[in-house]
């Protein structure tokens, strides 16, 4: 045991002096290793930082760009003047139409609802004079508080789509009658607006006339340019005239179908017309033969 202790004695002293060799040699060595390490750590950090900051800075120019475009008026192409010159007489003519088309509907509906308050007066004289001559019967006290919960529901019920009626007008609107001129101002106000920065929003008056615009002549849409400037300043307003321009496309492929339809039903009525008429034709041979076989007969 005493050699063990001694042993380890020996194994202390020789790892300790060793320990100490090494402690003195990086003393001596310890400030052209430590700013080395410095100066390396300063350089990758720097590094990783320049590569961290650098896509920000990047997508802060864009913004910025983006910004000072979109606070510009935007110059509009020799094709897109053309076409919008090229379509607003169609779009005057199509508009006139429209609105004769609207106040002939107003008419009618003015029309409708002067007869049913007529008729509807007349049938509320009648009615009351009917309850005037009948007596009321006594109600029956066991069954009286289920009617006034009944009552007190359809009241709620009743209340409640009356304040949903209140809310939008059955009435109908007298349109709005343009003049040529007029027509001819909004069109070209209209295009002018779309042609403004972006941050400038559009007019109710501007967005009424574009969306008659792509109701009446949605061939200027098809252009890019101007069908990008009405993306950038009415996001809103180019999914409403995407969806238009959708439903119209479905509408007039239902309307070719029935037509071809048509064209089939017809082609397959004149085929069975024909084969009818043949086959009449070989009744009428047979019989013409079976008559001659008989007058040979006789």
């Amino acid at each position: 045991m005493f050699k063990f202790l001694l042993a380890n004695s020996a194994i202390d002293a020789s790892y300790k002096a060793d320990t100490d060799m090494a402690h003195n040699s990086f003393v001596r060595q310890s400030p052209t290793l430590l700013a080395a390490t410095i100066m390396g750590v300063l350089f990758l950090t720097g590094c990783q930082q320049q590569s961290e900051t650098q896509p920000a800075t990047e997508d802060s120019q864009t913004l910025k760009q983006t910004d000072s475009e979109d606070s510009k008026p935007m110059p509009q192409s020799d094709s897109a003047a053309a076409l919008i010159k090229q379509l607003e007489p169609i779009y005057v003519v199509q508009m006139q139409g429209l609105q004769r088309r609207l106040q002939a509907e107003y008419e009618s509906l003015q029309a409708a609802d002067a007869s049913e308050s007529e008729d509807s007066l007349l049938l509320n004289d009648a009615a009351a004079n009917d309850t005037s001559s009948e007596t009321m019967p006594e109600p029956n006290t066991d069954t009286e508080g289920d009617i006034e919960a009944d009552i007190n529901t359809s009241t709620e019920v009743g209340e409640r789509d009356l304040t949903v009626l209140k809310r939008i007008s059955l009435d109908p609107r007298k349109p709005i009658i343009l003049t040529e001129d007029q027509m001819i101002d909004r069109y070209q106000q209209a295009m002018d607006a779309l042609y403004q920065p972006v941050t400038t929003p559009l007019s109710a008056e501007d967005i009424d006339t574009l969306i008659n615009i792509a109701t009446l002549v949605p061939e200027l849409f098809e252009h890019a340019e101007i069908a990008g400037r009405v993306s950038a300043k009415s996001p809103a307003l180019a999914r409403l005239i995407i969806q238009h321009q959708v439903w119209e496309q479905i509408q007039a492929q239902q309307v070719s179908d029935m037509q071809q339809m048509k064209l089939n039903q017809q082609k397959e009525f004149e085929t069975l017309m024909s084969k009818f008429n043949e086959t009449i034709e070989g009744y009428d041979e047979q019989i013409a033969k079976y008559e001659q076989t008989l007058r040979e007969f006789q």
